[in-house]
């Protein structure tokens, strides 16, 4: 008889997959905001560049967050990039608003629609990964 896995204990489930496609995300974030910080103090980048890199940084991180979140579920891509993209723009106005910026300008809007098509991207190309690997032909 098969041994039954315990109830709350793998990383199958739905909660799982999100929490290991966040850690993902982050963990990328975080590498590009650190190469963004690296690459600021080893050459003389003007100090207006700073905002699209981190924006860039970001986008990059929804992007592997939508990826593999598409790829653990294997449906809905393009919702779950959606869900990434507004999760992590919530975290930006979070922030925002911590810091005490309360207008919602256009730079803001902009960023919103940055990381929804990142993670839209991601989401998307996660699904084409995941239907590529289960439809592959022997040669």
């Amino acid at each position: 008889m098969p041994k039954q896995p315990k109830p709350g204990r793998n990383a199958s489930g739905p909660l799982g997959k999100i929490l290991i496609s966040g850690v993902a995300g982050l963990a990328v974030t975080f590498l590009a905001l650190l190469f963004c910080s690296w690459l600021f103090t080893r050459t003389q980048l003007p100090a207006w560049s700073a905002v699209p890199m981190a924006t860039c940084a970001v986008c990059l991180g929804c992007f592997v967050c939508g990826l593999a979140l598409a790829r653990g579920f294997k449906k809905n891509g393009l919702f779950c990039g959606l869900c990434t993209g507004v999760a992590y723009y919530l975290i930006y106005l979070a922030a925002a608003l911590l810091n005490g910026q309360f207008d919602f300008t256009a730079t803001a809007g902009i960023k919103l629609v940055c990381y929804i098509l990142a993670g839209c991207f991601g989401g998307y190309l996660g699904i084409m990964i995941a239907e590529r690997k289960r439809t592959r032909r022997p040669g």
